[in-house]
């Protein structure tokens, strides 16, 4: 029973010792970049190579010590607590490999950048010494052409000036036309309504004239009728009497 207590606490203590031992050797890697390339001291494009290709080697280490590690740490005891020493240790290489990586990188492209303005400010030097003496000319035509522009802007206003003058006149003109015509309108209509008006009143008093003459033609008529009327009742009461006595006399 002591036998297996000493043999489990040998083990348990030879297995805490390699994972402190693999850390340490993942640690060293990154401290090894960490001291060659401290932060801000890649300034130069050689050596930003030279730190890419160191990181790529450290990468490539620590991934393989990741491996070694993870596949020893199925085996042992504590197993979970071995992993993770080995995940720390890989995440504590990775984090200074890429941050190297990224200021490599990072100088690269400025470098890149001063580049392509250096060649894009010699060609554009080297275009201008070429056509220099065309470009000097096509800016004194495009002077000329922006003078002369000017002159005709000019020259347009003056008559857009005349030319509104003469509008106004026409304009004025045409108004006092409009109100002349517009005065002889009114006036026309006016006589007009005068004529209207002496028609109509002449048309109310022929109408009554032809009313009264048909009220008296139709009394006149009345009375003639009337008189036909009691002229042959008259004649047939004569005749009535004279009737009644004919037979007297033949008795």
């Amino acid at each position: 029973m002591r036998t297996c207590r000493v043999q489990g606490r040998r083990a348990l203590l030879g297995l805490i010792g390699y994972a402190l031992g693999a850390g340490a050797l993942a640690a060293q890697a990154s401290v090894n970049l960490d001291q060659r390339y401290p932060t801000g001291s890649i300034n130069t494009d050689a050596l930003a190579e030279q730190a890419l290709a160191d990181a790529a080697a450290v990468r490539q280490a620590i991934d393989a010590r990741y491996s070694a590690e993870s596949a020893r740490c199925a085996h042992v005891f504590l197993a979970t607590e071995c992993q993770d020493n080995a995940r720390r240790a890989h995440t504590l290489g990775e984090t200074q490999v890429r941050r190297v990586e990224l200021e490599a990188h990072d100088l690269q492209r400025k470098l890149a950048a001063q580049d392509r303005t250096t060649q894009r400010d010699a060609e554009q030097a080297r275009w201008q010494q070429a056509n220099g003496p065309q470009k000097e000319r096509e800016a004194r035509k495009a002077t000329q052409q922006r003078a002369d522009r000017v002159q005709e802007h000019a020259q347009d206003a003056l008559r857009q000036q005349a030319q509104a003058a003469s509008n106004r006149e026409r304009y004025q003109q045409r108004n006092a036309q409009h109100d002349q015509d517009e005065v002889q309108r009114a006036s026309v209509q006016l006589r007009s309504v005068a004529e209207n008006e002496r028609r109509y009143r002449d048309k109310q008093e022929r109408a009554k004239a032809y009313a009264a003459n048909r009220a008296r033609e139709r009394e006149e008529n009345q009375k003639a009728r009337d008189e036909r009327e009691r002229k042959r009742k008259a004649q047939m009461l004569q005749e009535t009497t004279d009737a009644a006595q004919q037979p007297q006399e033949v008795r």
